[in-house]
């Protein structure tokens, strides 16, 4: 194998686990602040909501549902389970991969994992459902949520940029192909 081609396998390795470094340690700190928070809402906050001007509250309420308390009947909890646990899965296999494309990749797809593990150690820890705390007023409407919430949210719009890259880096990988065609039949 000449030196360049090591050189570069070991560059392309070095990447590799540096996203997946930081694709973890994000997914980590995401978990453990939404696990910390919930803890301190559940432990701390009253009753009744702690109003913060007219569009912010801190308001504990328990979701049993899925996200935004959608409810599948008697499935709803095994169905949130192993959806969740495949998601994160799935995440952890391709973060490598997208990592290649867009760095950010390991931040988005770390938020977007932390926030999903959170969730799903709170439903596997509690009968009483997840704990959201933090309820955002939308005129006669509200969302209420919770940090792994937020980094969901959060890493689902750091992923669209990643995914316009994706999108370049694929049509840029079938142009080359359609050239490479192009040279060979004429």
């Amino acid at each position: 194998m000449s030196h360049s081609l090591v050189t570069s396998q070991v560059v392309r390795t070095a990447g590799s686990t540096r996203a997946m470094r930081t694709y973890l340690a994000v997914a980590t700190g995401a978990g453990l602040l939404d696990w910390l928070t919930k803890l301190m809402a559940v432990s701390f906050l009253p009753e009744n909501a702690k109003m913060f001007g007219d569009r912010f509250a801190l308001l504990l309420v328990y979701n049993k549902g899925a996200a935004g308390g959608i409810s599948w009947g008697p499935y709803t909890w095994l169905l949130n389970v192993c959806v969740t646990a495949f998601a994160v899965l799935m995440i952890s296999i391709i973060v490598r991969h997208l990592a290649k494309v867009d760095r950010r990749a390991s931040w988005a797809l770390g938020l977007v994992a932390g926030g999903a593990t959170g969730n799903l150690v709170s439903m596997l820890a509690g009968a009483e459902g997840v704990a959201d705390f933090l309820a955002f007023r939308f005129g006669d409407s509200a969302v209420i949520a919770n940090v792994a919430d937020l980094a969901l949210w959060g890493g689902a719009l750091l992923l669209v940029p990643v995914v316009r890259n994706l999108v370049r880096a694929i049509r840029a990988e079938r142009a080359l192909k359609e050239q490479g065609m192009e040279l060979v039949q004429a």
